[in-house]
């Protein structure tokens, strides 16, 4: 049941009572007789007396918030007619109080972002989606190469270094070219792109829309307050999701932007890039530096010294083992036989396995299972996740209460009214419960006092 319904019958059998209880008409003027049974009567009907204008004067006082009880407008309908003074005090209240960085960092900095990392590894199959999902990113990434120009380049080194080459030596002239200024820099702007279409993916949005909402019912608990606030706003899971979706694009326009900026440019998007290509550089050298190579590179090494058009075989290789393209010999057997029987089956060729997809789930592997038994390397993950949502929080704090104000705005009085009404009506209903409760005990004592009173006198 209601509290208005609650609050509604608690009135009515107030009134209905009150009657009842009258000395002159109760029907239990017949069972309560002589002086003790006068005093109880009157007891009880100045008890439900009391607690019947109570009851009125409560539901009267509630009911002005929102309307004019009995048609009477003075001093009624205090929402609608402070609605500008309510709503700078709504704003102001939330955009420099409830929700600023400080408030919103206590309930975040009390996750431990890492521990939910660990426990989405271990409990929601977080292992094999991380491996798929790097999987996926590797192959948008590797699909963008140019193996032409790149088998091109590295040809002429292969030529000249085959038959003393030393393994290392020619992984480190491959991870050079790699991660040269040149390179790297398409190399990025492939994987930004590539990023676009990761942050969009269904995976990615329910895994981000799941993390959200844990992080929003952390932050609400049991505060009526933040979640009427949050309401208010209109901060949906999906809105929040939306705004920080739109962030993170901006981010990496901005970064393809910088990447992308050719010709004479200014100093700071020319040191921005560096800064960039540095990291990527640094990433993929300490990433190469823990592959064991030995074993891969001899048999590459082995297999050049079969062939004599090396830019041409490692071109097909780079496409077959690496983009997981279909073996252009494979498919011109195919075209043969289906020449020569025009009429035949079709037959679908299974793509060879990318040489690097054992060696990044080892790697992804190797690297979840640190983490998990990593103290030091949980606490910097935490760190750096809580310090990137505080950089945010201030970077956008300013525009808190603006949506606030914009969000009210679009209420007309009638929506506001009825909008703040059905979320806080039913609590304040217990004021007039508790209005009847206090004038029934306020009633029988102030009878009492009088009896009393009456008594001394005479």
């Amino acid at each position: 049941m209601q509290n208005k319904t609650k609050a509604t019958a608690t009135l009515a059998a107030s009134a209905l009572l009150a009657v009842s209880t009258l000395p002159e008409i109760s029907p239990l003027k017949f069972i309560l007789t002589g002086a003790g049974g006068n005093f109880a009567l009157g007891l009880l009907n100045h008890g439900f007396l009391a607690a019947t204008i109570g009851g009125m004067a409560d539901w009267f006082g509630v009911t002005a918030l929102f309307r004019k009880p009995l048609g009477i407008g003075f001093h009624t309908e205090i929402l609608r007619r402070n609605r500008a003074r309510i709503m700078d005090a709504i704003v102001e209240f939330v955009g420099t109080d409830l929700l600023n960085t400080k408030n919103i960092m206590e309930t975040v900095r009390d996750e431990n972002t890492a521990q939910l990392l660990i426990d989405y590894f271990e409990r929601n199959n977080g292992r094999a989606k991380t491996k798929a999902m790097a999987r996926d990113v590797l192959t948008e990434l590797f699909g963008t190469l140019d193996t032409q120009k790149i088998s091109t380049a590295v040809a002429p080194i292969l030529e000249n270094e085959i038959k003393n080459l030393d393994a290392q030596k020619f992984f480190d002239a491959v991870l050079k070219v790699v991660t040269s200024d040149k390179h790297s820099r398409r190399i990025l702007i492939a994987l930004f792109d590539t990023g676009h279409k990761i942050i969009q993916s269904p995976h990615m949005q329910e895994e981000i829309l799941n993390k959200i909402t844990q992080l929003r019912e952390a932050y609400e608990g049991d505060s009526a307050g933040r979640a009427l606030v949050l309401s208010s706003m209109d901060l949906t899971d999906e809105k929040i999701r939306n705004i920080l979706n739109e962030t993170l694009e901006k981010k990496i326009s901005d970064a393809e932007k910088i990447l992308n900026a050719t010709g004479t440019v200014d100093s700071e998007t020319e040191k921005a890039a560096g800064e960039m290509i540095k990291v990527f550089g640094g990433f993929v050298t300490s990433a190469a530096s823990s592959f064991n190579t030995k074993k891969f590179l001899d048999d590459i090494k082995n297999m050049f010294l079969q062939k004599f058009d090396s830019a041409a075989f490692l071109k097909t290789w780079l496409d077959v083992n690496v983009k997981g393209e279909t073996d252009p010999k494979i498919l011109e057997k195919i075209r043969r036989q289906q020449a020569a029987n025009p009429g035949g089956m079709v037959v679908e060729v299974e793509r060879k396995e990318v040489v690097w997809k054992a060696a990044l789930d080892y790697l992804v592997d190797e690297k979840i299972n640190d983490f998990i038994h990593n103290a030091s390397l949980q606490k910097k993950f935490d760190t750096m996740i809580k310090d990137f949502i505080a950089g945010l929080l201030d970077e956008y704090r300013g525009q808190i209460p603006l949506m606030i104000r914009e969000r009210l705005d679009k209420f007309s009085d009638d929506e506001l009214t009825e909008f703040v009404e059905g979320h806080v009506a039913d609590d304040l209903q217990m004021i007039r419960i508790n209005g009847s409760v206090c004038g029934a005990i306020v009633g029988m004592v102030l009878f009492v006092v009088s009896q009393l009173i009456e008594n001394f006198v005479r």
